[in-house]
């Protein structure tokens, strides 16, 4: 993949992610999941990648998204071979007062593997990496907190992809040379 732009976690609170991609040799997928709805959870209701908080027993942030892969969805990345780390970003919300430093690990697994939703999950799906940089599915996304509106991508049944995700997802399009049109968001999560 890349040497990945690291954010020193001193004094951050630490998450990962997993983006998970499939059918590299055919027609890419990416894996996303509806976070549950749940009014203390400010990524509530979000399209987001599996992941969550590092645990003080977990060994580093790779196992992080690998444990959180498996309590959220149910699906084991022990044998998926990791394509590499994205840069790091960090999130304009904060627990505990302090900012939250997010690490995305990309994995490649075998095929569409059908997740075991957690109830941290209202649902979970794969879309095709050609929606995603597709320009006709480009949007802009009115935040709920502010008046303020970022990128985002239209998916199926309503969601949107925005914020922190929608950065990692630019991020690998980039990388990979898929960018048709797709632009930056340097504003939410």
């Amino acid at each position: 993949m890349h040497n990945p732009l690291r954010i020193s976690p001193g004094g951050c609170h630490e998450a990962a992610v997993a983006m998970l991609l499939c059918d590299l040799d055919k027609k890419p997928k990416m894996f996303f999941i509806q976070r549950a709805l749940h009014e203390q959870d400010p990524w509530s209701g979000q399209v987001a990648f599996p992941g969550g908080s590092r645990d003080p027993g977990d060994a580093d942030t790779l196992y992080t998204a690998q444990r959180e892969t498996m309590e959220e969805v149910g699906i084991c990345l022990d044998d998926c071979s990791l394509l590499g780390q994205l840069d790091d970003q960090k999130s304009f919300i904060e627990i505990n007062s302090k900012p939250i430093v997010i690490n995305c690990y990309v994995f490649e697994v075998s095929g569409i593997v059908s997740p075991k939703n957690s109830d941290e999950v209202h649902c979970s799906f794969w879309i095709q990496l050609d929606h995603l940089t597709n320009p006709v599915n480009r949007m802009t996304h009115q935040m709920k907190r502010s008046n303020e509106s970022r990128p985002a991508v239209k998916l199926e049944d309503g969601k949107v992809l925005w914020g922190l995700t929608y950065r990692f997802v630019n991020m690998l399009i980039h990388k990979i040379g898929l960018d048709s049109g797709a632009d930056s968001d340097q504003g939410s999560a």
